[in-house]
């Protein structure tokens, strides 16, 4: 069974050909681009079921990490992957659950001396037979990636996340998250850190076609219609984007621009005469008028 349209081959094998398994790599298949992150996938979905397949049979083996680094900018589809990933290892009978518990500096780092740890071990136990994402993880060591020196309860944090992924090692999956500059600080700045995660998959900004797919996918998962012009005006304005800016939100830049046009929409009709015997299409219907005033032009 194939994950992707990769030209990768997927070893076959009795825990792969079942109904979750394929329902994920659907999903996965489908998100818009992240070509390469798929590929990488194909890599680590072999890994993960010949785990699970030693694991079943009692086979010994090398300690191997599936502990993940997601390097990239904002809005490229790391929390999302994220999910995927414990939906993954469950269908191939490395997680026993596959839940995906989110957390950042704030839910780990307390106010205290002795917080941190207590706050690490509680999301640790949550993510247990799952994954644990930790987005913007180089916050854990004062934001830059660079720990400072006074920076105890960041510290203790990421020594009690070391120490419960070893004592956990075959019931958790930890991924990290953030910018690729300062993720390579915050793992290059701790041995122990480094020795777990040894696997990094990239994230990249969305091309402009890409992105122009997600705004279309929005408006049809909303079940909302955009007539021929409106279509346009959009396209216009999402190729005009810099999606090559640093601090481009790619997906979440095209979420705020699509959360801009509803309540335009929305005003467009309801100053409409006798609005409510609109036809359902005329009531889902995006104008360009629409997109024009959303963006301001």
């Amino acid at each position: 069974m194939g994950m992707i349209p990769t030209g990768s081959r997927i070893p076959t094998g009795k825990r792969a050909d079942n109904d979750d398994l394929a329902r994920v790599l659907k999903e996965i298949g489908d998100l818009i681009g992240m070509d390469n992150i798929k590929t990488e996938l194909n890599q680590l979905i072999a890994l993960g079921r010949l785990i699970a397949l030693r694991r079943e049979r009692d086979i010994p083996m090398e300690k191997v990490s599936l502990h993940l680094i997601f390097t990239g900018p904002p809005g490229t589809g790391k929390t999302i992957m994220a999910r995927k990933i414990g939906d993954l290892f469950k269908a191939i009978g490395l997680l026993r659950k596959g839940h995906c518990i989110e957390v950042d500096r704030a839910k780990l780092v307390g106010s205290h001396l002795g917080a941190a740890g207590q706050l690490v071990r509680e999301a640790v136990k949550d993510a247990l037979d799952g994954v644990l994402f930790i987005d913007e993880a180089y916050a854990l060591a004062g934001g830059t990636g660079d720990l400072p020196s006074g920076d105890l309860y960041g510290n203790e944090a990421i020594q009690t996340l070391l120490k419960m992924m070893e004592d956990h090692r075959d019931r958790l999956v930890v991924i990290v998250a953030g910018y690729p500059a300062p993720m390579r600080r915050f793992l290059e700045n701790n041995p122990g850190l480094r020795s777990r995660f040894t696997r990094e998959l990239q994230f990249h900004s969305y091309e402009h076609d890409e992105l122009i797919a997600i705004f279309r996918f929005m408006t049809e998962e909303g079940k909302y219609l955009l007539d021929a012009d409106a279509a346009r005006e959009a396209e216009k304005y999402i190729r005009g984007l810099d999606h090559k800016r640093e601090d481009f939100g790619n997906a979440r830049d095209i979420r705020t621009f699509f959360e801009r046009i509803l309540p335009v929409q929305a005003y467009r009709i309801a100053e409409t005469p006798d609005f409510e015997k609109m036809t359902n299409e005329e009531l889902l219907t995006i104008t360009a008028d629409d997109i024009r005033t959303a963006s301001g032009w």
